[in-house]
């Protein structure tokens, strides 16, 4: 039991005087806030002690006390005593007496109370004192400090705070006495710590002044202080071990006591500890104990309950393994039974005190310390059962053994301290090991309850691989015991647990289990899953080499082994999923490393597709067969391309395999998946970065870094090429087509199938109404799609397919096969850029006059972006229409830049419109700037290629050409000449041109010869050819109800400002472009209005009116012109509109003003007479 801070108390005059006292002194205890600061140390934290228990005796009890701890703190005398004549008599002799024996031992304190009943005078307490405690404090009050207060009896049941006092000086008496204790005790240690390096200088009186130190601090409840010097006595110990290894006392280690391997570890009373370290006759195995032991005490009144179980665990181990450098002097299986009952000593003492509340984050990480402490005893019935005989000696339950038995047998017979074993003395005593050695079913029980106790400690704490890995042990001891269909069950549920911890050598064992299990029950799908995870096991995390030493017989010859073992079970796997029914895919099995050759994309010389040439890297020690390799890249547009490989022998290291894919596809290859067929499993990879989206793979296999391995393929130029193009000739009056282009490029094509269709489009495409140019044949099948057969290498034939809606970027997928490879279905899939949209605009304005004629303008403008030329503009009429127009015919088009406007007059003159029922067409001969400098450029391109029988190379010099051209010509400037003489040829562009199309060495000089000569063709202005797109408008002859031909008569050519100059307006209405007969016409009601500007003309007269118009009959009305302005100012305007009556049943009537005199003007001149005015202004004085 811990000592308690004694005080030491007398009463006087008698000791049954203290009886009338008691029950007030023990209400003040346990004392409560206490503060220490050291006095003598430079650190002066203040330290409080909330609560402080008391051990107050008899003075007379202390007799024999030696040690400081053993002493009174404080020395207390109640004295009893209300009558001054008693005191002077007797009582203060006996305070005398009692004070002298008190101050002569050394390090006491002392006070003396004054009890009173408070009843002598009536007074309250407060407002006087006693005499009597006037006269102790000054007989016996020695310098300033007071020693003598006064207590009232009885006081503190009604007033707590009556002894408060009595309370401050116990408090002080008690530190002070603790403070000059612990210097002493401080003092000491370092004394006898400065003699370590003296002869003769031992460890054990050391720690005795020590640990009377840690005492003191445990009485005062400073638990912390106490640990520290356990923990300091701790260190001490290893250190004067190490330098003082030959002293007698660290040679002798103990342990030999019937019983010691039982007892509990955390117990400080299984034996006289501190009677053996008075002696010198303790031994290491009883001192390490002892010392662990009160370090738990320390920790346990700290609450520090899952430290205890952590150091505990620590220290279990460590001295274990001590003790089994002496396992020949401890006897057969002691280290083992003594750990056993240690580890269960602590679960059991920590159990007790800590909460069981799993909510509480201390009671959580008890149960996982827990859990190592009951898996370190599970360990020890291994031992015992392999020594017993109850379980074999091999994997798992060989794993629990640290050391060999050969090295521990010859590691304590050298130099290690003995202590020989008494006679007949049995060294393990715990009756449920020796039962458990003894009987079969006993250690079964005993290791499945204990195995379980740390599975479900694992498991609430959250240590999966750790509860697995004791499934495991069961599952083992299951397979020991025959029970297959459990111990498989309990394999079965392991590998995705190992696989998802990687924990490989524990998991290779266990699925090498259960596969043998497997077999034996007939489960070829359960072994099938069994054997892949075994093979996956066998690389382990970081390591490119591939092993499964766990499962090996011996370790001789092992490369030999391991290379047979993997063989057998990939022959075990290619045989077992044959038998699936569909394919099975295992994700990131980290025996293969595929990876993509940099720069490895290539093209077939004589066949349209993509090759690339992946290396294929096999971990596994012995040849492997595949069935295919197989590569998923995807293009910029997410278009999806396989690349495939037949059966191929992968050998151990890094084997080259070219995949192939007969699509042909350009621009940059991203490796978005690899395969390995091997018969019904695919090993599958994925080579994307890592997202939320794609996890990363098994690091295993490959380190993921954020680069995507790809390939960039240029374009294939003499592979099938699909386009599309406007036609020539568009009529806006009949259905529109478009042009589709199949060239062939190398390839005999024996059959190729193209669909057209537009996403989120109403568009329809006629293929059925498709029309074959230049003579070529072709069908169409009951999807729409167009089927070509038998087309010729570099011959493209063209198709004119009638379409329906707002074409924009049609998507084209052609299927294909070639003679080459006849059973091979080739696909193309692109999105062509084309629009129905004209790159011009045209507007028209008509203007009708009296003698049947009419003058349309029609306003060409382009779509803003491109330049136009345009040839001729033509109006197609019948017999009954004249059309004269007003530019010359011409063989110089007219250029229209992007922001300009062409206007084309046309006179049409027709004697009976009405009769004219076929429409007109406006036929617009025209070409843009741009296209223009294509058809030049490809002209003469063409020729030079047709006459070097370069046809193969026929697309990207074209292209290259175009490029050059479009980007180095100034259009506008070309508009005018179509001069290409700046076009120059730099050899350094071309080479790289040939080694980005991939042109053979032997074609270069003729391409580069044959690039010269068009270069010099292009400069010397060839190529011109007058081609021109033609834009067919339909145009209804207009019509219109009524024109009016409006006439102001002035009576005056030339007058002044401000004279009236009379006018007459005329008006008369025409009917001769009406299409409705006059008799079946109801009355027009026109109304006119006069407008002029204010600024120039005052009208008056009838300026306003109606009247109902009659073909031919005049409207005559009088009117007065005054002029505001001298200048030639022309006549007034005239606005003459229908007059709706607001019926719904009116027909619209269409009317125009046509102003004959609209050219006709007065000239004003100024006022020339001048009127002078007098006015008298009054003078100021």
């Amino acid at each position: 039991m811990a000592k308690q801070v004694s005080i030491a108390y007398e009463a006087l005059p008698a000791a049954k005087d203290y009886e009338a006292i008691r029950a007030d002194v023990e209400r003040q205890i346990p004392l409560r806030n206490l503060h220490w600061v050291r006095s003598s140390s430079a650190n002066r934290t203040i330290r409080t002690i909330q609560t402080l228990p008391l051990d107050v005796r008899p003075l007379s009890s202390f007799t024999g006390a030696t040690e400081l701890l053993e002493r009174p703190y404080l020395n207390l005398l109640f004295v009893v005593c209300d009558d001054n004549e008693a005191y002077r008599a007797t009582v203060r002799t006996q305070i005398r007496e009692w004070l002298d024996s008190v101050t002569a031992k050394y390090h006491q304190e002392w006070l003396i109370v004054h009890v009173t009943s408070g009843k002598g005078s009536g007074a309250k307490f407060y407002q006087r004192k006693s005499a009597i405690v006037d006269k102790i404090k000054a007989d016996f009050n020695v310098g300033k400090k007071d020693r003598c207060i006064q207590v009232v009896q009885g006081s503190s049941a009604d007033d707590p705070t009556a002894w408060a006092e009595f309370l401050t000086k116990v408090k002080e008496g008690l530190i002070a006495t603790f403070d000059s204790n612990v210097a002493l005790y401080e003092e000491s240690v370092r004394k006898a710590d400065s003699q370590r390096q003296l002869s003769g200088w031992q460890f054990l009186p050391f720690f005795r002044q020590k640990e009377a130190l840690a005492d003191s601090f445990e009485a005062m409840t400073l638990y912390e202080d106490a640990l520290i010097q356990y923990d300091e006595l701790e260190a001490s110990f290893f250190q004067v071990s190490k330098e003082h290894a030959q002293a007698p006392w660290f040679r002798i280690l103990g342990g030999v006591s019937s019983g010691d391997d039982a007892l509990p570890l955390l117990s400080t009373t299984n034996k006289p500890y501190r009677n053996l370290i008075e002696m010198d006759a303790i031994t290491i195995f009883d001192f390490r104990i002892y010392l662990f032991a009160r370090q738990a005490v320390m920790l346990f009144h700290l609450g520090r309950v899952v430290e205890v179980a952590r150091r505990g665990a620590y220290f279990v181990s460590t001295f274990a393994r001590k003790l089994r450098e002496h396992q020949s002097t401890l006897g057969p299986n002691f280290v083992e039974a003594w750990t056993y009952s240690a580890c269960l000593n602590i679960v059991s003492e920590c159990g007790r005190r800590i909460d069981q509340d799993l909510s509480d984050p201390a009671a959580t990480g008890f149960v996982a310390v827990k859990a190592e402490l009951l898996e370190l005893a599970k360990k020890q019935l291994d031992k015992l059962g392999m020594g017993a005989g109850h379980l074999p000696s091999t994997h798992p339950f060989s794993m629990s053994f640290n050391e060999s038995s050969a090295s521990t047998v010859s590691s304590s017979s050298a130099s290690s301290p003995t202590s020989p074993t008494p006679p007949n003395r049995q060294p393990v005593t715990r009756k449920d090991l020796l039962d458990a050695m003894d009987k079969r079913e006993a250690f079964d029980k005993l290791y499945v309850e204990l195995t379980q106790r740390s599975l479900q400690a694992y498991q609430a704490s959250g240590r999966r691989r750790c509860a697995a890995k004791l499934n495991a042990y069961l599952a083992a001891l299951e397979q020991c015991r025959e029970r297959l269909p459990t111990a498989q069950k309990l394999f079965s549920q392991l590998p995705t647990t190992y696989t998802d911890l990687r924990w490989t050598a524990i998991e290779s064992y266990l699925l090498s289990q259960c596969t043998s299990l497997q077999e034996s029950l007939d489960m070829p799908k359960d072994r099938l899953l069994s054997t892949l995870a075994l093979v996956r096991s066998g690389v382990s995390v970081g390591s490119k080499e591939w092993g499964l030493e766990p499962v090996l017989d011996h370790v001789v010859d092992w490369k030999r082994q391991n290379a047979e073992l993997a063989k057998k079970l990939t022959d075990d796997v290619y045989q077992l999923s044959a038998t699936l029914s569909k394919d099975f895919a295992a994700v990131a099995f980290p025996t293969f490393l595929i990876r993509l050759k940099d720069g490895s994309g290539g093209r077939p010389v004589d066949e349209d597709g993509v090759t690339a040439t992946v290396l294929v890297r096999n971990i596994l020690p012995c040849d492997v067969r595949v069935d295919e390799v197989r590569l998923k890249l995807a293009t910029m547009e997410g278009e999806q391309v396989w690349l495939t490989a037949g059966a191929c022998t992968l050998a151990p290291g890094e084997t080259p395999v070219t995949v192939f894919c007969p699509t042909s596809v350009t621009g940059r290859l991203t490796l978005e998946l690899s395969q390995l067929r091997f018969s019904r499993i695919i090993f599958q990879y994925s080579h994307r970065p890592v997202s939320t989206r794609n996890l990363a793979p098994d690091p295993r296999q490959v380190p993921v870094t954020d680069k995507q391995p790809a390939i960039f393929l240029p374009p294939d130029q003499q592979a099938v090429h699909i386009f599309v193009e406007e036609p020539n000739s568009v009529a806006l009056d009949r259905q529109r087509r478009m042009i589709l282009n199949v060239d062939p490029g190398r390839n005999t094509v024996s059959r190729i199938t193209v669909r057209l269709a537009v996403v989120g489009q109403d568009v329809h495409f006629a293929t059925t109404a498709a029309e074959g140019l230049d003579g070529i044949a072709f069908t169409a099948d009951a999807d729409d799609a167009l089927v070509l057969q038998d087309l010729a290498p570099y011959t493209p034939i063209r198709v004119a397919i009638p379409l329906t809606g707002n074409i924009v970027d049609p998507n084209v997928q052609a299927e294909y096969t070639t003679s080459r490879r006849p059973h091979t279905r080739r696909s193309l899939r692109r999105t062509m850029t084309y629009s129905v949209a004209l790159p011009l605009a045209v507007n028209v304005q008509d203007y009708f006059r009296e003698d049947c004629s009419l003058l349309s303008k029609f306003s060409v403008t382009t779509d803003g972006v491109h330049g136009l030329k345009v040839k001729s503009a033509t109006i197609a009429a019948p017999p009954s229409v004249e059309v004269k127009p007003c530019r010359a015919r011409s063989d110089v088009p007219v250029i229209i830049s992007p922001l300009q406007t062409a206007n084309f007059l046309f006179k049409l003159q027709c004697d009976r419109p009405t009769e004219v029922q076929d429409p007109l067409q406006l036929v617009l001969t025209y070409a843009s700037i741009e296209e223009r400098l294509r058809f030049q450029v490809r002209a003469v391109v063409d020729r030079g290629i047709d006459g070097a029988g370069l046809h193969e190379h026929r697309r990207w010099i074209i292209e290259a050409f175009l490029s050059e051209a479009l980007a180095s010509t100034d259009l506008e400037r070309y508009c005018s000449s179509e001069s290409l003489n700046h076009l120059a040829y730099e050899e350094a562009t071309w080479k790289k041109r040939l080694d980005l199309c991939m042109v053979p060495t032997t074609a270069r000089e003729p391409v580069l010869s044959t690039v010269q000569a068009i270069y010099e063709e292009l400069r010397s202005a060839g190529g011109v050819v007058d081609v021109w797109r033609t834009l067919e408008i339909p145009l209804d002859l207009p019509a219109l109800n009524v024109l009016n031909l409006v006439e102001i008569t002035p009576a005056l050519s030339r007058t002044e400002v401000g004279q009236l100059v009379p006018a007459t307006l005329t008006i008369r209405p025409s009917f001769r472009w009406s299409r409705t007969p006059v008799s079946n016409t109801s009355p027009i009601r026109l109304a006119y209005s006069v407008v002029a500007n204010a600024s120039e003309w005052i009208i008056s007269g009838r300026a306003k009116g109606e009247w109902v118009a009659q073909d031919g009959e005049e409207i005559v009305v009088q009117l007065g012109l005054v002029p505001l302005r001298a200048a030639a100012i022309f006549l007034p305007s005239v606005v003459v509109q229908p007059v709706q009556d607001g019926s719904a049943s009116h027909e619209l009537v269409s009317c125009e003003t046509q102003h004959v005199t609209a050219a006709t003007a007065v000239e004003v001149l100024p006022i020339t007479h001048r009127t002078t005015f007098e006015i008298a202004v009054p003078l100021a004085v």
